[in-house]
């Protein structure tokens, strides 16, 4: 789960990126990014786990089994105003609106869905797929023009294939990616346990800075990322 807490001390603006697809390699320049104008007055986690129901026959009960580990929802609330009263950076609210929109939520022609989106926030980093968005106008101008609107906007984590498959594996030795190499024990086996396969070890010491996987030190902290399986030979 992303980290929520605040990385320095000065103000960070929570920013959304358009990216075209799933690795996050290429930034959608068309839709571009939005930063927003009031940090969030909330943000909120939402974890999920899903279970399946089995009841046996004349039970009353039923037993939970577990299933998967759901992608995570994220939860953010800001404002945006038109009125030129809280700050002398005076915006169009429905010229910001759509801004913000072709961010998140307008639909990318060239890969036939909505971006995906890259949010940052203080130590905050996620990449997500907006799920919902409410817009809401409680200002108004006499022509009925608005000056100010609410958004709450949910997005659901996106992580790669490789990454998703590994932590809904019920086999998986690890489902936080991070393990202490025990003594006795080389980095290639524990990769070969993480990823089940002896391709990988190579780039889990490039992840981690190793110059030398055969040398690790007992009790080394050790990073395993997501890595793009199809690049890899079985």
């Amino acid at each position: 789960m992303a980290d929520l807490s605040a990385s320095s001390g000065h103000l960070t603006k929570l920013k959304f990126t358009a990216y075209k697809k799933i690795d996050f390699a290429e930034k959608n320049t068309d839709a571009g990014e939005y930063d927003v104008m009031f940090n969030p007055s909330s943000v909120a986690v939402k974890l999920q786990v899903d279970r399946e129901e089995s009841q046996g026959q004349g039970s009353t009960s039923s037993e939970l089994k577990f299933k998967m580990i759901k992608p995570q929802d994220y939860q953010f609330e800001f404002i945006i105003d038109g009125t030129g009263a809280v700050t002398d950076d005076v915006v169009e609210v429905p010229s910001e609106v759509e801004k913000f929109l072709k961010v998140v939520y307008t639909y990318n022609g060239t890969e036939h869905a909505p971006n995906f989106v890259m949010v940052r926030y203080g130590a905050v980093l996620l990449k997500a797929v907006m799920k919902t968005v409410d817009i809401t106008y409680t200002l108004f101008k006499a022509d009925g023009t608005p000056l100010r609107a609410k958004v709450n906007i949910t997005l659901t984590s996106c992580v790669e294939q490789s990454l998703s498959d590994m932590i809904n594996n019920k086999s998986s030795p690890d489902l936080t990616h991070k393990r202490r190499l025990k003594e006795n024990e080389s980095l290639v086996s524990m990769a070969y346990k993480i990823y089940n396969n002896n391709n990988y070890y190579i780039d889990v010491a490039h992840a981690n800075d190793l110059d030398n996987f055969r040398r690790v030190r007992t009790n080394t902290e050790i990073y395993f990322p997501p890595i793009d399986k199809t690049n890899k030979s079985a």
